[in-house]
């Protein structure tokens, strides 16, 4: 195989296996509104992305402005768990790190 073949299919690998990130809300981050919308950045290589709150069924997120959103209302005060995933072309899933968060 060539080299810059080579480096295409290492590229689009890499590209792939990059994990979903959660950037709201930060770890430990207390939320005070009674509307939140979670944001998640995950490759551009990802067909879908969902969250998981508590290790609940998981919630289709929309894709607006280069990230993933899900927006979360009727939620009671207390701690949560949040977890996100991305699935790949190729079918695979992705998992975040979890963060954890407070409401009140």
């Amino acid at each position: 195989m060539k080299t810059a073949l080579k480096n295409a299919v290492k590229t689009a690998r890499t590209a792939l296996e990059i994990r979903p990130e959660i950037d709201y809300p930060q770890q430990d981050e207390t939320v005070n509104s009674r509307h939140y919308s979670f944001r998640v950045t995950a490759p551009d290589a990802a067909d879908e992305v969902s969250v998981a709150i508590n290790q609940g069924d998981w919630k289709p997120c929309r894709r607006a402005s280069g990230y993933w959103w899900y927006d979360w209302t009727g939620f009671e005060p207390g701690e949560y768990e949040i977890v996100s995933r991305a699935r790949a072309r190729d079918g695979r899933w992705l998992i975040s790190t979890p963060h954890e968060f407070l409401v009140r």
